[in-house]
């Protein structure tokens, strides 16, 4: 098969006749012939491109293509997307692709050939058989026909190719199995055999700017053009002649450009003297020889614009910003997608194994790192926006999914199932807390619990006795707890934790609803200013110079809260900012928040959700607990505006911290401020939620408790703290011991659990509880 393959080109080539040339020259750069009854397609390089390197701006566009995409490496990726190490293929490409040529210097000659000729041609050496490994790959610099075995007018396709003839200089004619020549062409929209060379779309500009540069060196070469005639008035010839000598080795010749030059009056007047005295006339360029010199920058642009090169890579006097932009643009828009397409020819003939796939790595490129910067945070602000799901956006950034399922969730619900919770305090005083992983729900279902239950139900068969059912769950918590009598007593620490366990679901609803509420129209209120070009441009300004200055002084820090020195309500796991007072007046958060405002629309939000804690925590004590008593609706109220107080402060500090980040970060974008601002209220809806509803949730009740066993007579109160691995030390201390109602609990420097007077890293989250001793009455 093989043999009379060869045989045909062989006859082919010897019997070729040229038809159409002329008119398929200027639609593709190959020339097309008939054979008998085949078909051959000769490539016909431009010859106008051989001499492209006379065009500076055309050599540097092809250079700055080939020698930039030279530097990427091929990589052969196994079914799993992981790199095949050694494939022989990515070794042809990055190390050795013949003992003559290096890797770089192959592939940047390849480049050159795509850049120019639209295509180029690699001889693969697959041994005597031409269907064997490729061991070598050579670059061809010689006439190549692709022969085909259809008719021109049938539009014959790549499917069609039945091999190649290789037309050296020495009149030597090499045929070549279509296995053993990759053909690398862009694509041309209407062709399926041809292709398409950005050097023909620059070819018109560099033929403009060669003749406005051989205008120019004319112009030189004669001596440039004269600013000025000076007419020498009414003088016979032999008088004229002997001026001119005198003159013509100082005004003649290039050196001399710029002079100003003699002559003789016409007949009959001439100079400005009318004829009888000496003359100047000015002389210079015409509009017309103006706007041609002007046209050479046209040129260059045009031809940049054909190769897509940005300007300002190759201009000068750009400044830094400017040059690293249009390098990016370079690699993203014009290397990029041409190495995929040299890539994807790569793999189609030589890996023809769905199990492999070749592409160029782009990874290392550090044009590129910028770019990819902008999607990892394009990604960040989605997930923070509860956009995409955590596996979506590991999948953006390249990463596998979470095990088991439990990426697909959204950051909010994630955080709420998975994300560690802060407990009780390093022993070594640092501000972190043990995780709780009592949230993440097993793999696999609790067997022993199950087993567990079993066993009793078959016991309580044998022995007698209600039988448990095997798989039943926990005992529904009453709603609301109610007493039938006004005694006072304290609940079982048991109920008291169940009440938590209702309560605190109700408060982080509502928080969570007030964050969506912020962040609508704080959003909505940053795009109305963004819209308003002056007035945005305006404030921008000043938070960056206020940000800079600050920055300078180096007084203010950014930096999570202290939970030594804030109470629970203005912890937050972002960072604030934290300096001398006054500092905060300099970065105005005004134009999108108004604390004003969102202090009494979170005392509304709220207070609902507080009266019904307060309401269980009294009556657990007093089942008479009214909330209309004068003394308890102070209290309560106070405590309201507290909290909501707390609330509206610790988020317009976090606001104030992101635009002070933003002002300082280096070229951040509208978009990634607004981004900063969403995360403010993600952070609200997700960690401060479950904070503030857990922390007030134990407050709230505790206090309403307080208050009702004091006005019921209680003498001293108890600390009882839940006793596992996420109780503070300073509280299991606490606990079981006795403090009177007026005084403080030592360890905890706390009067009742959750107390919002107590610092943050002693009433965050806390879980403790208390009872009352009560006087007895004198029978």
């Amino acid at each position: 098969m093989s043999h009379n393959r060869n045989r045909a080109l062989r006859r082919a080539a010897e019997t070729r006749a040229a038809v159409g040339l002329d008119t398929l020259r200027d639609r593709m750069p190959i020339t097309v012939a008939s054979i008998g009854g085949q078909q051959s397609l000769t490539m016909a390089l431009d010859a106008e491109a051989r001499g492209y390197a006379n065009s500076a701006v055309a050599y540097r566009c092809v250079a700055a293509i080939a020698d930039n995409g030279a530097s990427v490496p091929l990589a052969v990726r196994g079914p799993d997307g992981e790199e095949i190490g050694g494939h022989p293929v990515a070794h042809l490409f990055n190390k050795r692709p013949n003992p003559l040529m290096s890797a770089r210097v192959f592939k940047s000659l390849l480049l050159q050939q795509l850049e120019l000729a639209g295509q180029a041609f690699v001889w693969l050496d697959r041994g005597e058989t031409g269907v064997g490994d490729v061991t070598e790959m050579h670059l061809v610099f010689d006439q190549v026909d692709v022969i085909v075995d259809r008719p021109l007018a049938q539009r014959p396709t790549t499917a069609n190719v039945i091999g190649f003839m290789i037309r050296r200089g020495d009149g030597t004619q090499v045929p070549v199995l279509p296995e053993e020549l990759l053909w690398l062409r862009y694509p041309h929209p209407w062709d399926p055999l041809g292709c398409l060379a950005p050097w023909k779309a620059a070819r018109h500009a560099v033929d403009m700017d060669a003749f406005a540069r051989e205008w120019q060196r004319s112009s030189y070469a004669n001596g440039a053009g004269a600013t000025g005639v000076v007419y020498l008035g009414d003088m016979n010839e032999n008088e004229y002649n002997q001026v001119k000598a005198g003159w013509r080795s100082q005004m003649q010749g290039p050196a001399n450009a710029g002079r100003t030059l003699l002559v003789r009056s016409a007949p009959g007047g001439g100079g400005q003297g009318g004829g009888k005295g000496i003359g100047f006339e000015r002389l210079t360029f015409t509009p017309e020889e103006m706007e041609y010199l002007e046209s050479r920058m046209a040129n260059a642009a045009e031809v940049m614009l054909a190769f897509g090169v940005p300007h300002d890579y190759l201009a000068a006097g750009t400044t830094y910003e400017n040059r690293s932009a249009a390098r990016s643009t370079l690699w993203s828009d014009t290397i990029a997608p041409k190495l995929e397409v040299i890539g994807s020819e790569i793999d189609l003939r030589m890996l023809p194994s769905d199990s492999e796939e070749a592409a160029f790595d782009l990874s290392t490129v550090a044009a590129l790192q910028e770019a990819q910067d902008s999607v990892a945070n394009r990604t960040r602000a989605s997930v923070y926006s509860d956009t995409l799901m955590i596996d979506e956006a590991r999948a953006e950034l390249g990463y596998d999914a979470l095990p088991g399922g439990i990426g697909q969730n959204t950051l909010t619900p994630y955080r709420a199932l998975f994300a560690p919770v802060q407990g009780a305090a390093g022993a070594d005083e640092a501000r972190s807390w043990d995780a709780d992983f009592s949230r993440i729900p097993p793999t696999a279902p609790d067997v022993g619990a199950l087993v567990e239950r079993a066993v009793e139900a078959a016991l309580s068969r044998l022995l007698g006795g209600p039988s448990p059912a095997a798989d039943a769950g926990q005992t529904p918590r009453r709603a609301e707890l109610t007493r039938a009598d006004d005694t006072p007593s304290s609940p079982p620490l048991a109920d008291i934790t169940a009440a938590y366990d209702d309560l605190e679901p109700g408060g982080r609803r509502a928080v969570q609803a007030l964050a969506r509420e912020q962040q609508t129209r704080v959003l909505r209120d940053f795009d109305r200013l963004m819209k308003r070009p002056e007035r945005s441009a305006a404030w921008l300004g000043e938070v960056r110079t206020e940000a800079c200055a600050l920055a300078r002084e180096d007084q203010v820090r950014l930096a999570p809260p202290d939970p030594d020195e804030v109470p629970a309500a203005r912890l937050t796991d972002m960072d604030v900012a934290a300096g001398p007072d006054g500092w905060e007046q300099r970065i105005k958060v005004g134009e999108i928040f108004d604390p004003r405002y969102w202090r009494r629309r979170t005392g509304e939000v709220l207070r609902p959700w507080v009266e019904r804690v307060w309401q269980r925590g009294g009556t657990d004590i007093v089942g008479s607990f009214d909330l209309d008593e004068p003394t308890v609706a102070d209290a309560l109220r106070d405590r309201v505006d507290e909290l909501a107080g707390q609330v509206t402060a610790t988020t317009e500090q976090v606001l104030r911290s992101q635009l002070l980040a933003h002002g300082i970060a280096e070229g951040e974008s509208v978009p990634e401020l607004r981004a900063r601002i969403q995360q403010v209220f993600a952070n609200l809806g997700d960690y401060r939620a479950t904070m503030i509803a857990r922390t007030e949730t134990v407050g709230g009740y505790s206090q309403a408790s307080f208050l009702a066993a004091l006005d019921a007579g209680a003498t001293t109160k108890t600390w009882l703290a839940t006793d596992d691995k996420r109780t503070r030390p300073t509280h299991r201390s606490a606990s079981g011991s006795t403090a009177a109602m007026n005084k403080r609990f030592p360890l905890t420097k706390s009067r009742w659990p959750a107390d919002p007077t107590a610092p943050a890293s002693q009433s965050i989250q806390c879980r403790c509880a208390l009872t009352f001793q009560f006087e007895t009455e004198e029978s």
